[in-house]
C-alpha cells in the first residue's frame, strides 16, 4: 500500500507579498534601463494631453481611472507624471485610492500619513507631501486606510485640498479607484480639469468602457483621452488619436500603450510642441 505524500501549506507573509508587488511594480515604472520604445510612448502620450489642455489656465488636475482593477491605471499614473516632471513643469500624484492604496508601493514611500491624514484634519499639507527621488516630483500618498473613504474624499476639505495644491504645481495627477466599482473618480471629477480613462486589451470588456462612459457624461465629467495598455496590435484603438510605443514585460511579446482623445486634429501637433518647449523654458 503506498503511502499518501502530505502536502503541506505554504504562506506567504504580508511582507512578502508586498516585496513581490513592490518587484513587479518596478518593472513598469520608468526607469533608466526602460526600453526607448515605452519612453517615447509616453512621452507622445504627454504631449497629446499638454494640447488637448493647452487652453486651460493655471494647474492642471487630471483624475487618471479605469473601468475595473487591473488595468494599470496607477502605472500609468505614475509614468505619465515622471515624463510631465522632465519637462521642468511642477508635477504632484495624489493616491486617492483609499480602499486599496498602491502609490507608496510602487516608489518605495512611506504611508504612515497621507491624504486620509489630511482630509481627517489630524495633520496638515506639508506634514504629507513626499519629494520624490525624481526632481519636479511631489507625491501624496493615501494614508491610512479610513473606515469612510467615500465621506472624506466627498466632503469640502477634498475641493480645498485641490484648491490650496494648485497654487504649488502645474500638473496634478491624481490616481483613483476603478470607476465602476466605487465613485470616488465620479466625485473628484467635478474638481478637476479632466479625466483620463486607462484599458487594458484582451482584459477590458467593451460593455465595461461603455458603462464608464456613460458615468462619466452623466457626472458632466470632460473625458480628455484613453490609455490602452498591453496593445499587441493594431486593431484596437480607443478616441480620435492614436500614439504606440512598445512595451516588453519578462517574456512577453511586444506591448504596446496606445492614447486617444476627441476633437484633435492631427495637423495641429505643432501646437502641441510649442506648448511643451513653452514649460520646458519656465
Amino acid at each position: 500500500m503506498k503511502k499518501k505524500t502530505k502536502i503541506k501549506n505554504i504562506n506567504i507573509s504580508s511582507d512578502t507579498s508586498n516585496a513581490l508587488e513592490r518587484k513587479n511594480s518596478e518593472k513598469r515604472i520608468i526607469n533608466p534601463q526602460t526600453s526607448f520604445e515605452i519612453i517615447e510612448a509616453y512621452k507622445a502620450t504627454r504631449t497629446n494631453v499638454m494640447f488637448s489642455l493647452n487652453n486651460e489656465k493655471g494647474c492642471k488636475k487630471v483624475v487618471i481611472t479605469s473601468p475595473t482593477s487591473g488595468e494599470g491605471k496607477t502605472t500609468s499614473c505614475i509614468n505619465l507624471a515622471y515624463t510631465f516632471a522632465e519637462t521642468g513643469a511642477k508635477v504632484l500624484i495624489i493616491d486617492s485610492d483609499l480602499r486599496a492604496p498602491r502609490l507608496h508601493k510602487y516608489l518605495s514611500l512611506s504611508n504612515e500619513k497621507g491624504l486620509s491624514n489630511i482630509l481627517a484634519g489630524f495633520n496638515d499639507v506639508d506634514e504629507c507631501l513626499i519629494k520624490s527621488k525624481r526632481e519636479n516630483l511631489d507625491c501624496l500618498t493615501s494614508g491610512p486606510i479610513p473606515p469612510n473613504p467615500v465621506e472624506l474624499v466627498s466632503a469640502d476639505t477634498m475641493k480645498e485640498l485641490l484648491d490650496t495644491l494648485s497654487e504649488r504645481y502645474d500638473y496634478i495627477f491624481i490616481d483613483t479607484p476603478p470607476l465602476n466599482i466605487v465613485t470616488e473618480a465620479l466625485i473628484l471629477s467635478k474638481y478637476v480639469t479632466g479625466v483620463i480613462v486607462v484599458t487594458r486589451q484582451k482584459y477590458t470588456m467593451y460593455k465595461m468602457v461603455e458603462r464608464a462612459i456613460n458615468s462619466l457624461k452623466f457626472a458632466n465629467a470632460r473625458i480628455i483621452g484613453f490609455i490602452m495598455n498591453d496593445v499587441e496590435d493594431n486593431k484596437y484603438v480607443y478616441g480620435g488619436y492614436r500614439v504606440n510605443g512598445g512595451y516588453r514585460y519578462g517574456n512577453r511579446k511586444s506591448r504596446y500603450v496606445r492614447y486617444g482623445y476627441y476633437g484633435v486634429d492631427n495637423s495641429q501637433a505643432n501646437s502641441a510642441k510649442k506648448e511643451e518647449s513653452k514649460v520646458k523654458e519656465k
